[in-house]
């Protein structure tokens, strides 16, 4: 078989996903709402899933934040199969990851920063610097002025402004938001992209998905990555590019140097040339 041509971007991009999805079905009243969907998220990683309403994207997305085990496959979690863990132990994986719901789930007797903050403590940070960072958090969605206000004085709006600040206040290894720009328009398209984009330059894996097209669209200019979802089925350009882990590209680089076989050069990138990958988690 013809070895594969991947830049080195892409394999440092594909190096062990901190987020492995393996073949995940659900089923809602004995119907298909995820089918088969197989799909892989690195640190550093912003990767937007488009679909219609009813496509099943909250779905996956649920499953992908471990808010709902799968009924066939797999969600590997930073190299562990979560769906072999004890119900004990999914709360020790939860707290890694910052998920905005389309539904924001926020503690509505609390305040938005004392909400925030939760999410921090929960992954150890002190009060000061759980403090700092909701903080931070906040002026990274334009909310800063709703710090000291309850979520019950909050409008749908302004709670999911909230919801998104506390998925990626820290940042958590990974940031999913299901809907981000929801009623927002094109001022609330700008707050979430940048706000993920944030997350992202500091090593998070950021999964979002939506039905706006505008909103994809300006993802995939920042550079992230978009895969389509319908009926359950993630169709068109593969949900991941399946390639050998980074120490195995860099061991046939140096061979290929060894024999003094000169590197591939395709679009202006030094590929190499390496056997086709084997399916599954890293």
């Amino acid at each position: 078989m013809d070895d594969h041509k991947v830049s080195r971007l892409q394999l440092l991009a594909y190096d062990r996903p901190v987020l492995w999805l393996d073949g995940v079905s659900c089923q809602r009243n004995g119907s298909a709402v995820l089918d088969s969907a197989t799909l892989g998220v690195a640190n550093g990683e912003l990767i937007v899933i488009e679909g219609s309403t009813a496509s099943g994207k909250s779905t996956l997305l649920e499953v992908a934040a471990i808010a709902r085990a799968p009924d066939r496959g797999a969600v590997w979690f930073a190299g562990r199969n979560t769906t072999t863990l004890q119900r004990a132990s999914l709360p020790f994986v939860r707290r890694n990851i910052g998920y905005c719901a389309a539904e924001p789930l926020l503690l509505v007797d609390r305040s938005v920063l004392a909400n925030i903050m939760l999410a921090l403590a929960i992954r150890g940070d002190s009060p000061k610097a759980a403090e700092s960072a909701a903080r931070e958090a906040l002026t990274l969605v334009h909310a800063s002025d709703l710090a000291d206000r309850k979520v019950t004085s909050l409008s749908t709006g302004q709670k999911r402004l909230v919801a998104l600040a506390r998925a990626v206040a820290g940042p958590p290894p990974v940031v999913i938001a299901d809907e981000p720009a929801a009623l927002g328009g094109e001022e609330g398209r700008t707050v979430a992209v940048s706000a993920l984009l944030a997350a992202r330059s500091l090593g998070a894996a950021v999964l979002c998905g939506t039905s706006d097209t505008a909103l994809a669209d300006q993802v995939v200019r920042a550079g992230g990555r978009r895969i389509h979802l319908a009926q359950g089925r993630i169709v068109g350009t593969p949900a991941v590019e399946l390639v050998p882990s980074l120490a195995s590209a860099v061991g046939r680089k140096r061979e290929i140097e060894r024999k003094g076989l000169p590197p591939h050069i395709e679009h202006g990138e030094e590929t190499i040339a390496i056997p086709p990958a084997t399916k599954g988690p890293r």
